[in-house]
C-alpha cells in the first residue's frame, strides 16, 4: 500500500506545532506547580522580591533614574543599582495585565508570566544558534530540545524568576547566534547584545571579554573576509554601549565612575577599542596579516591607557560592603564557591554536562581543524571560527564554574547545550540517525540531572535536625502577623529584608545588595 505524500507546507506546520508542543508542555510542567506561590509572593529569590519591588515603584511614579528602594535603610534608601533595561519585561507584561486583572492580582500574574515568555525566547535563540552553526533546520529543533533539557539554564525562566539573569543568557546565546553567522545583520546583533548584557550587569563580563577578542583576532586572521564582521560589530557595540549609558545614569552622573555598574569608566574605554577595531577593519583588511596582528596591541594598549584613567576600575568587587557583612553573607553564599566546594549532588547536576561538552568541543575543534587544512575553504574556515570561539568560551567558563563561583554554571550549561546541538546535528548530517542519537544518549543535558538524583538516593544526607512548616519564611502566609502591625521598621536576619518588603508595608533595615549607603 502507498501511504500519501505530505507535501512541504504540511511537514511545516506539523513541525510548527510539534516545536510549539515541546516548549508550552515543558514550560507548563515547570510552571504550573509555581502559580499558589506568585500569588503567595513565594518567589525563588530575594532578587526576585526586590525587582517586583522595583518595577512597583517605576509604576507608581518613581523616577526612571531613582532606583533606589526608599523602604530600605530609611532614610538613606537603598541603591540597587540595576538597570531599568531590566525591569522592562516585567513592566511591560505589568501594564498589559494590571487593566484586566487589576492591580495586586496582575502584578503577581506579571510575576508568574514574564519568565516563561523570557523562557520562550531563550529557547528559540539557542535553537537558532544551534541552526547557524550547523545551518540545518534539524539543528533548529535539537537546540530547543536542548535548551529545554538543560536545568543549569531553565532555572533562570522558571514562574516567577523576574530578576535579569534570565536576559543575561539570552543576550548570550543571541550573541553567539549572531556572531556564528558572519554577516552584517549577525553582527549588529551580536554587538547590540553585548552592550544589553553589560547595561543590566556586569554577571558574564569575562565571557563578552573573550567574545570580543575573538571578533578582533578572526579579523586579524582573515581580514577582508570578515571585515563586515568586525567593522559592523564595532559600530553596534558602540551604540548599544552608548544608549546603555543613557538608560542607566541620569546626566548629573555622566562623569562619576564606578566598577560594578556601566558607567563613563566602563564606557569610554569600550567605545576606545570599538573605534580602533572600526578603523582597523576599515583601512587594515586588505592589509597581510602581520599588519593586523600588529594592529590589536596598539589598540588594546590604546583601550588600557584610557581605563587607566579611572583607578576605580582596580578596585575588588563589591568594594563598598563592610567586612562583617562579607564574612556573614556573601561568604555565606554557596553560588560564590567553586563547584569544587559544593555537594557532589551539585557538582553532577550543574557541572557534568558543561565538563563534558569541554572535552566534545576541543575534540570537534581540532577535527575541524584538520578538515580545513586539507579543504581551505570558506565553509571549513568557517566552522574553524565558530568552533574555537565555542572551544575556548565553554572551556574557560567551565573551568570558572569549578574552580572559581558555581555562580557561571549556568551559562556553562547553556554554552554547553547549543553546542552540543550543533555536534548532534553534524553526526546526523555526516554518518545517519542511529550515530546521531547514541552521540545524543551520551551529550544528553538530562544525564547529569539523573545522575544527581541517583546520588541523592545512593547517599541520602543525615542530619541532626528536621525543618517543618515552611521553614523558608517566605510568602505571605508567613508574615501574615507581621503584616497586621502598624508600619515599623523590621530589623531581622539579612535574607528576610526583600521578604520582608513584599509581603508587609514594613522598612527594614537590611536587605542582600552590594552597596553600603550609611556604613550600614
Amino acid at each position: 500500500m502507498n501511504l500519501p505524500k505530505i507535501d512541504s507546507k504540511t511537514t511545516t506546520i506539523l513541525r510548527r506545532l510539534i516545536l510549539a508542543a515541546m516548549i508550552i508542555g515543558t514550560l507548563v510542567q515547570i510552571a504550573f506547580p509555581a502559580w499558589q506561590n506568585a500569588m503567595n509572593w513565594r518567589l525563588p529569590d530575594n532578587d526576585d522580591a526586590m525587582r517586583v519591588l522595583q518595577v512597583r515603584a517605576w509604576l507608581e511614579g518613581q523616577g526612571f533614574y531613582d532606583i533606589i528602594n526608599h523602604r530600605l535603610f530609611p532614610p538613606n534608601g537603598g541603591d540597587v543599582h540595576w538597570s531599568r533595561l531590566g525591569d522592562l519585561p516585567l513592566a511591560f507584561v505589568n501594564l498589559i495585565l494590571r487593566p484586566l486583572l487589576g492591580l495586586e492580582m496582575g502584578e503577581k500574574a506579571a510575576a508568574f508570566f514574564t519568565p516563561l515568555a523570557l523562557g520562550v525566547a531563550f529557547v528559540l535563540a539557542s535553537g537558532k544558534a544551534a541552526h547557524t552553526m550547523e545551518n540545518s533546520k534539524i539543528a533548529f529543533f535539537v537546540g530547543v530540545f536542548a535548551a529545554l533539557s538543560t536545568a543549569g539554564a531553565m532555572s533562570y525562566f522558571v514562574a516567577g524568576r523576574v530578576d535579569h539573569h534570565g536576559l543575561q543568557l539570552i543576550f548570550l546565546v543571541s550573541s553567539f547566534w549572531g556572531l556564528f553567522s558572519h554577516g552584517k545583520k549577525g553582527a549588529i546583533l551580536a554587538g547590540l547584545m553585548t552592550a544589553a548584557s553589560l547595561t543590566i550587569g556586569f554577571e558574564i563580563v569575562p565571557i563578552l571579554a573573550i567574545m570580543i577578542s575573538w571578533v578582533a583576532i578572526i579579523w586579524a586572521i582573515r581580514g577582508e573576509a570578515v571585515k563586515a564582521q568586525a567593522l559592523y560589530f564595532s559600530i553596534a557595540f558602540a551604540i548599544g554601549t552608548i544608549i546603555g549609558f543613557v538608560i542607566n545614569v541620569p546626566p548629573q552622573e555622566y562623569l562619576t565612575a564606578v566598577n560594578d555598574a556601566l558607567s563613563i569608566a566602563q564606557v569610554l574605554p569600550i567605545l576606545m577599542g570599538c573605534l580602533g577595531l572600526s578603523l582597523g577593519a576599515i583601512f587594515l583588511s586588505q592589509k597581510a596579516m602581520q599588519i593586523r596582528f600588529l594592529a590589536l596591541p596598539i589598540i588594546a594598549v590604546l583601550v588600557i591607557a584610557v581605563a587607566a584613567q579611572f583607578p576605580i576600575l582596580l578596585r575588588q568587587l563589591y568594594w563598598q560592603i563592610d567586612p562583617l557583612l562579607m564574612r556573614l553573607w556573601v561568604n555565606a553564599i554557596v553560588e560564590t564557591h567553586p563547584l569544587t566546594k559544593t555537594d557532589p549532588s551539585v557538582q553532577l547536576s550543574l557541572g557534568m554536562f558543561a565538563v563534558i561538552m569541554s572535552a566534545a568541543a576541543i575534540m570537534k575543534l581540532i577535527i575541524v581543524t584538520i578538515d580545513a587544512n586539507n579543504n581551505p575553504d570558506d565553509i571549513h574556515n568557517r566552522d574553524v571560527d565558530n568552533w574555537s570561539l565555542l572551544a575556548v568560551v565553554l572551556v574557560s567558563v567551565t573551568l570558572m564554574a569549578v574552580f572559581w563561583q558555581a555562580r557561571v554554571a549556568g551559562q556553562a550549561s547553556t554554552i554547553a547545550a547549543f553546542s552540543a546541538s550543533a555536534l548532534v546535528t553534524g553526526i546526523y548530517k555526516k554518518q545517519g540517525l542511529k550515530k546521531a542519537i547514541l552521540l545524543g544518549l551520551v551529550l544528553n543535558p538530562l544525564m547529569p540531572a539523573i545522575a544527581a538524583t541517583a546520588y541523592k538516593k545512593a547517599y541520602p544526607k543525615k542530619t541532626q535536625y528536621a525543618v517543618g512548616g515552611g521553614g523558608t519564611c517566605r510568602g505571605l502566609k508567613a508574615y501574615a502577623e507581621l503584616a497586621k502591625l502598624p508600619k515599623g521598621l523590621v530589623a531581622a536576619p539579612i535574607d528576610f529584608g526583600a521578604q520582608t518588603l513584599i509581603a508587609t508595608h514594613h522598612d527594614v533595615l537590611a536587605a542582600p545588595y552590594h552597596r553600603n549607603q550609611g556604613n550600614l
